[in-house]
């Protein structure tokens, strides 16, 4: 039993590590801004591609992290009921459905939004009004990008403190520094890193 234990708590640490996307998706939309007009050239068709076909990967490390997280609660023998009298992980499972439920508004909703708006330009030259709304889309699903690497990174902090809690403050400090990184990221493309 202990060896399973052992194997669920590292897939459930790795999955959290390949739910960072929502990082690199910032990293790569800030650099195209920099790039600048045209909209709807070859980098777009790039980036749109990768940043779509991420979603489905996303969907299964969510699910991932909620089966091995859930399942590590039942092998400790504690029940279910313990996501409401733990906060930490109480609060762990709300970010999760956060996340989940942001990236099915992004899959279902804004991406097909941002393809039609694509594929009304025709591959012709975009106007301005075509260009403003993709934009706009763009920004919307850039500022969820950023919600969800917030939740990513605070429910990693979480984690760490799951059955041995941090003081209030340290823990106040951490999601005020998880904040700043998260700003960080959404308005630059962090060339050096942390600082």
């Amino acid at each position: 039993m202990e060896l399973i234990v052992s194997i669920l708590k590292v897939l459930h640490v790795v999955t959290a590590v390949l739910m960072a996307w929502p990082f690199y998706a910032l990293v790569a939309v800030n650099n195209r801004a920099r790039l600048g007009p045209p909209l709807g050239d070859r980098v777009d068709t790039y980036m749109e591609s990768i940043i779509k076909n991420r979603t489905i990967p996303c969907f299964v490390f969510q699910a991932t992290a909620l089966i091995t997280g859930l399942t590590l609660i039942l092998l400790r023998g504690v029940g279910l009921g313990v996501l409401v009298t733990n906060a930490v992980l109480g609060a762990k499972f709300l970010l999760l459905l956060l996340i989940a439920a942001v990236l099915f508004y992004v899959h279902f909703t804004l991406q097909p939004a941002i393809d039609r708006s694509f594929a009304a330009a025709g591959g012709s030259t975009m106007t301005k009004d075509l260009a403003a709304q993709i934009q706009t889309l763009r920004l919307r699903r850039k500022r969820l990008a950023s919600v969800c690497l917030f939740a990513v990174l605070t429910m990693v902090m979480l984690g760490v403190q799951v059955w041995a809690p941090f003081p209030g403050w340290l823990t106040a400090v951490l999601v005020a520094a998880i904040a700043a990184f998260t700003w960080r990221a959404y308005t630059s493309v962090t060339p050096y890193g942390w600082a």
